[in-house]
């Protein structure tokens, strides 16, 4: 497990089936149809409503694909600008998502290639001004309600990005999943 410091925000993805719920200072269910622009906008809020006027911790819970990231509408590319809003109100942004990281190495079945996962958290980084912390493999997430304040440790290779948009460290967790 990893234990996330306070004050911090969770968002977590409401699916089908439902896969694991995080607990937070602040936790909000998002569900699919909540535009990205109401995702950032909340979070703003609840950052400005701390006892400090920002978040230590915004944990981003939800299905993921190279340079994707859904919960609600979704981000990617096209709108990862809009994290730009949270400059100055959190500190670091974890996401436990599937390779939102990842850069990949071929496109799918009907030419539909995913996007280049590298560039897109380090446009996160950089238009939070923050740190941000994804993983570019698959997550195995229990069903269940996890203990307030922490997640539990990421699966395969995890990337570590400053303000800058910069990887400043790596880290190999071990893998349960099969296919990785």
């Amino acid at each position: 497990m990893i234990t996330i410091q306070q004050p911090a925000m969770v968002l977590n993805a409401i699916t089908r089936p439902q896969i694991a719920e995080y607990q937070m200072w602040n936790t909000w269910k998002v569900n699919s149809g909540v535009s990205a622009e109401d995702i950032i906008r909340n979070c703003v809020t609840v950052a400005r409503s701390t006892p400090g006027l920002k978040l230590k911790n915004l944990v981003i819970q939800c299905h993921g694909a190279p340079g994707q990231i859904a919960i609600g509408q979704g981000f990617n590319c096209s709108n990862v600008d809009l994290f730009a809003n949270l400059r100055g109100l959190v500190e670091k942004i974890w996401i436990v998502a599937c390779q939102p990281a990842l850069i990949p190495s071929t496109c799918v079945a009907g030419n539909f290639c995913f996007e280049d996962g590298n560039l897109f958290i380090s446009e996160m980084a950089q238009a939070a001004h923050c740190y941000v912390v994804a993983p570019t493999e698959t997550q195995i997430n229990r069903a269940m309600v996890y203990p307030f304040g922490v997640i539990p440790s990421y699966e395969g290779l995890v990337l570590s990005y400053d303000p800058s948009g910069n990887i400043t460290w790596r880290h190999r967790y071990p893998s349960n999943h099969q296919g990785e």
